[in-house]
């Protein structure tokens, strides 16, 4: 420690009751390093924990003064900082004063890692470098327990994750010199022998044959193990919409010849038919009661029939889903219908729709779709005389994510977009291209301090006479707050109708004050219009509330719409039976 390191004040700890703590430093430690010492001793100090029981007496205190300094010793050391001197004084009967010589943080100055076993072949080169360069406690970084449990479990789990799930290790050492402050380390692990996946076997079927889920199974005989690909199978099986639970698990205890390890997988079927009602309301389309059937076994083919009324101030829908399993090659198809009704800012919109959908690739992460659909529209505006549109389009969509949370994200994006095209003038009103792309951002600017932003643009080229479904129109929850549902767009007498192009845009500050509860300052822009020349972006801005309920996000929002100089509430609540 340098010599010219003097004593000064710390901090001061008192619970409310008659007992206190004071302590006083002398290092040469960074202010940051003693910033996380602090809250070390704060939290964690046996002292500090007795300070606040109302059974407190004096004798107690006494005792525990006494072998606070071993403590403070002890829990410093779990920070890297060995061989460290304190003494307590009591300048008062309830005042203790504890002075600490703080050395310097100790340093890792050698790391010797062997890992034994199959991985040492040629075969697994990459994987064995790649566990040695990734150790994450290096020669020269400062030494921590924290670090030191962290780098153990980070170095077992890469093998543990890979090739190698019965990879151990063998000895795990940290030598301290305290005089010196330097740690020695040594870390020998046994990789095991290197597994492969062998056949995957199915438990707790009781509606469907095991030949109706193989195309679910995303795993294949022989190829090599990795817990990521078990994972794979177990979402794969879960989007499938039949189960209530799915367990994936490899039999890496009991391997086969050349190391092939069997993979059970035990599910837990959901109802085969079931009735869903709810009630809710929102600041978009009103008052809701939504029935739901839905039929997990249509026919007996293991087909998801997925049914719905729902009944809502503003909008009134009956749709029907059908999905089909999974094939050989991946694909899932399904075949959509459905009738909408919305009356919204002067326009009556009834839709028949009529399609079908192809999805591949992985849900809820890389998933894209090709479509066919078959449009019939009923257009009423302003009370007049009602319009008649068709269109029959193609579609493709690609939709992507990458969340730390699928349900709470607090870090990562979602983007989609989709083209739908009419190509024939004798199915359609004429040939038209409409074209839309959204993508969401989570970010957090601190443990406590979220950052949300929202862009979502939309065109459409092509005929003048382009259905009103194929339409943009802006404002309300999800879009531009401050503003009616669907009230920002084209003015047509007293009534606002779809506009060709569409911006809109959010960016939101979320402050989280507990664990399941939040405030809000938001900013939305947006608009649509039928040129871009003649698209003037309306602004809004306000406070809201969140909660991270167990079924996802809630939120509340005041919104203040400056185009129209007014104030709205939006919300979104709802609940299922």
């Amino acid at each position: 420690m340098n010599a010219l390191a003097q004593e000064t004040p710390w901090f001061e700890v008192n619970t409310g009751s008659i007992y206190k703590t004071r302590f006083s430093l002398v290092t040469d430690a960074p202010p940051a390093q003693t910033a996380s010492l602090q809250e070390l001793l704060e939290t964690h100090l046996s002292l500090h924990e007795a300070m606040q029981n109302p059974r407190m007496n004096d004798s107690e205190w006494r005792r525990l003064v006494q072998k606070t300094p071993r403590d403070i010793a002890d829990l410093l050391a779990t920070a890297g900082f060995f061989n460290t001197k304190a003494q307590v004084y009591q300048p008062a009967a309830h005042l203790a004063e504890f002075r600490i010589a703080l050395p310097p943080q100790a340093i890792v100055s050698n790391v010797a890692l062997t890992i034994a076993g199959e991985i040492q072949q040629p075969a697994h080169q990459t994987l064995y470098a790649a566990a040695q360069t990734n150790w994450s406690l290096p020669v020269n970084s400062p030494f921590t327990q924290q670090a030191w449990s962290a780098a153990k479990r980070g170095i077992l789990s890469s093998l543990l994750r890979a090739e190698f799930p019965n990879a151990k290790m063998t000895r795990s050492q940290a030598m301290v010199n305290p005089q010196t402050q330097q740690v020695q380390i040594t870390i020998s692990l046994d990789s095991g022998p290197a597994v492969r996946i062998g056949q995957v076997h199915f438990h707790g079927l009781q509606h469907y044959q095991a030949s109706q889920l193989r195309p679910l199974n995303t795993l294949s005989t022989g190829a090599p193990y990795r817990q990521a690909d078990l994972l794979t199978l177990q979402n794969s099986l879960m989007s499938s919409g039949k189960f209530r639970a799915v367990e994936v698990a490899a039999n890496t205890d009991a391997l086969q010849a050349d190391h092939i390890a069997d993979v059970d997988v035990t599910v837990h079927e959901l109802e085969q038919k079931s009735i869903r009602f709810g009630v809710g309301a929102s600041t978009n389309t009103g008052a809701r009661i939504v029935f739901n059937y839905t039929d997990r076994d249509l026919f007996d083919r293991g087909l998801l029939w997925d049914s719905s009324i729902r009944l809502e101030q503003r909008l009134q829908a009956a749709t029907s889903n059908i999905g089909f399993l999974t094939d050989e090659k991946g694909y899932r198809d399904s075949i959509q219908n459905s009738v909408t009704r919305t009356d919204l800012e002067g326009q009556i919109t009834t839709a028949v729709q009529n399609g079908v959908r192809r999805y591949w690739g992985q849900p809820r992460v890389f998933e894209q779709f090709i479509g066919a659909n078959l449009l019939y529209e009923f257009l009423t505006v302003d009370g007049e005389s009602s319009q008649f549109n068709k269109a029959a389009t193609l579609a493709y969509g690609l939709n992507m994510r990458k969340l730390d949370n699928t349900l709470a994200p607090t870090k990562g994006w979602i983007f989609n977009t989709q083209f739908q095209f009419a190509p024939l003038d004798r199915l359609s009103d004429g040939r038209f291209l409409q074209s839309q792309a959204r993508i969401q951002g989570f970010y957090p600017l601190t443990t406590s301090t979220q950052w949300l932003g929202r862009l979502e643009v939309g065109a459409v080229t092509g005929a003048s006479s382009v259905p009103a479904t194929y339409l943009f129109r802006a404002g309300g929850d999800q879009s531009v707050r401050g503003y009616a549902f669907q009230s920002l767009g084209v003015k047509e007498a007293d009534a606002t109708i779809g506009g060709r192009v569409l911006l809109t845009g959010s960016s939101e500050i979320v402050q989280w004050l507990t664990a399941s509860w939040g405030a809000a300052m938001f900013v939305d822009f947006g608009n649509a219009a039928n040129r871009w020349k003649d698209y003037e972006p309306a602004l809004g801005y306000g406070l809201g509330v969140r909660w991270r309920s167990p079924i996802g996000p809630v939120g509340v929002d005041v919104a203040y719409g400056e185009k129209t100089d007014d104030y709205r509430l939006h919300f979104n609540l709802g609940v299922n039976f």
